[in-house]
């Protein structure tokens, strides 16, 4: 299997399998490197199916294994189901309750327990990253001298992407390399050495631009961990999952991962390949969690009431700052969650996607109306964000 992998089909095929640009169009996916491309929001379907479920159905029959979506209006749930298969192998099929790798969506969990604590005087979103964490790992990195936990937040830092798919030996080393370990268990050091100054400067000065990190949600979890004394799973746990009763989500720390956690499947030289052995560590609080679609809904309903913040730092979450890197009119990251206007209103919220997996967890505000969408796939190729698009516009077209 690993002897077809190149590193440039992976890079071709995922658009760098590192969570690394949250807009991935048909035709970024069919470029070898995402900033060949000019990313745009997916177009919506015509004519719209005649129910969610046919559009799930749809979304399989397009190659999907397995997908679960739950649409949430005017504060109710109003559709909450899966299609297809959780593992292909034994044709198990797809739950609505099943578990699955949601990757960059975990940023949002992350900048949400930063905020609650810059809320409670434990941090300041002026505090530098050098002056938290005293750590020769982190001291070789750029930028960390000057570059602030709002700029870690907000993608404005420039401190370098360790998982950059133009120029990171990540990839060889943790996947394509010969004999390689899927399942290798990757600490923060192993991983922070990959952005290390004397290999890799910085994008720009800190606040001058934005670029997207995967970096910078690794340091805002040792942040984390060194502000509170805790692993940043326990302060996760204790801040988020346990008060909005999120039973089902978790993440990832070198274990086997929970139960009904569906497989995950990746196009490789044109096959599906079960990914699954691949250990979540590669990108702990970057996107090592895993979750089910209700939950997701009820993470979102907390987002945006600022049921978890104060009205400052839910303020400091919704500013948003342009990313010029992706060339994308309108595009702006706030703190773990991006904005982007489309035909049907302007989407907030976040996504996620690497190996073998796709998440969505977005909303309209204006309408009202949450859409959270999980996928046992990547890349896309524009079917599962269709999919996505689709929902919203159903939901629009049936009030």
């Amino acid at each position: 299997m690993q002897s077809r992998i190149s590193r440039r089909s992976v890079i071709a095929a995922t658009s760098g399998l590192a969570l690394a640009s949250p807009l991935l169009s048909t035709a970024m996916a069919q470029e070898a490197t995402p900033s060949s491309a000019t990313p745009v929001a997916s177009p919506v379907a015509t004519p719209l199916p005649a129910s969610l479920d046919d559009l799930l159905a749809a979304t399989v029959e397009k190659g999907v294994p397995g997908i679960a979506l739950a649409v949430e209006r005017g504060g109710e749930v109003i559709y909450s189901d899966a299609a297809g298969l959780a593992r292909m192998e034994d044709q198990t099929p797809a739950k609505p309750t099943d578990r699955f790798r949601i990757y960059s969506i975990t940023k949002t969990f992350v900048a949400t327990v930063v905020l609650q604590l810059v809320d409670e005087g434990l941090l300041s979103l002026d505090d530098t990253v050098s002056s938290l964490l005293d750590d020769p790992s982190v001291a070789k990195i750029a930028n960390v001298d000057t570059a602030t936990v709002r700029q870690l937040l907000n993608h404005t830092s420039g401190i370098y992407d360790y998982l950059d798919e133009s120029d990171s030996p990540f990839y060889n080393d943790a996947w394509l390399a010969p004999n390689v370990d899927w399942s290798r268990v990757w600490t923060i050091d192993e991983l922070l050495a990959y952005a290390d100054a004397a290999n890799h400067g910085p994008y720009f000065a800190p606040g001058k631009s934005g670029h997207y990190s995967n970096t910078g949600y690794l340091l805002l979890g040792m942040i984390v961990e060194a502000a509170t004394g805790n692993t940043f799973a326990d302060e996760l746990g204790t801040r988020v999952l346990t008060p909005l009763s999120l039973k089902d989500t978790a993440l990832e720390m070198g274990k086997a991962l929970p139960e009904d956690v569906v497989d995950a499947y990746h196009v490789l030289e044109g096959e599906l390949v079960n990914v699954s052995a691949i250990n979540l560590t590669w990108t702990w609080t970057g996107g090592g969690m895993v979750s089910t679609t209700a939950d997701l809904l009820r993470f979102a309903d907390a987002v945006f009431s600022g049921e978890l913040l104060s009205p400052a730092s839910l303020d400091e979450m919704f500013t948003f700052y342009p990313d010029p890197s992706l060339g994308v009119e309108g595009f702006a990251w706030g703190m773990g969650i991006y904005r982007l206007p489309t035909p049907l209103g302007e989407l907030s919220g976040m996504e996620g996607g690497a190996a073998g997996g796709t998440s969505f967890m977005m909303r309209i505000a204006d309408a009202e109306v949450t859409v959270a969408l999980l996928a046992n796939m990547a890349p896309d190729d524009g079917t599962i964000r269709g999919t996505m698009m689709d929902a919203f516009a159903w939901t629009l077209a049936n009030e």
